[in-house]
């Protein structure tokens, strides 16, 4: 358990706005460790967890924790997932630089 006032400090980035639960959620930022607390609304106090990849690592962390949380729900293998993640991302760009550039 970790209490709300220990997520509040420099140390922590607020990614609530990524679940679609309604819960709140805290990471610790890359250079402090991997985990993350999670609270009810309105709750003082919330459960920790311990992440391999911190997904705020941009883009290497964030990329194997995708693949890692793609793999444990639906059991995509962690390296196709990977793959697939990358593929969306190029597909992405492409389709937003074409869309940017008018053509």
């Amino acid at each position: 358990m970790i209490h709300r006032h220990e997520v509040q400090t420099a140390q922590w980035s607020e990614t609530s706005i990524i679940r679609t639960d309604g819960l709140e959620e805290f990471r610790e930022k890359p250079e402090f460790g991997n985990r993350h607390a999670i609270f009810q609304p309105n709750l003082n106090w919330g459960e920790i967890h311990y992440d391999e990849h911190n997904a705020l690592d941009f883009p290497n962390g964030t990329l194997d924790h995708l693949a890692k949380y793609t793999e444990e729900k639906t059991g995509i293998p962690e390296k196709w997932a990977k793959g697939g993640l990358i593929l969306g991302g190029v597909l992405a760009g492409i389709f937003l630089l074409k869309g940017l550039g008018g053509k």
